[in-house]
């Protein structure tokens, strides 16, 4: 058995992303991580930190840093005046 995993790319980090975050309102590298092996993917913590942390900062998301590890989120839009 021949056990091949696709290279991971920033491209598959970010639709990972995206995708949880529009499931859940946020998501984590653990949580994309998980995401990307379950989809055959060759996917490592560090790594996908790194491209996570580029991507958000490129897309204009909101990241929190609780101290154990980065939620990612979109940003909230203000409200338009009534």
């Amino acid at each position: 058995m021949n056990a091949t995993r696709k290279q991971l790319t920033p491209a598959a980090v970010r639709l990972a992303a995206t995708t949880l975050i529009l499931a859940e309102g946020y998501t984590t590298t653990l949580c994309v991580k998980q995401f990307l092996r379950n989809r055959g993917y060759r996917a490592y913590q560090a790594e996908v930190s790194q491209w996570l942390l580029v991507i958000a900062s490129q897309q204009g998301w909101s990241v929190h840093d609780n101290g154990l590890f980065r939620v990612y989120y979109f940003p909230r839009l203000p409200l338009l005046p009534q």
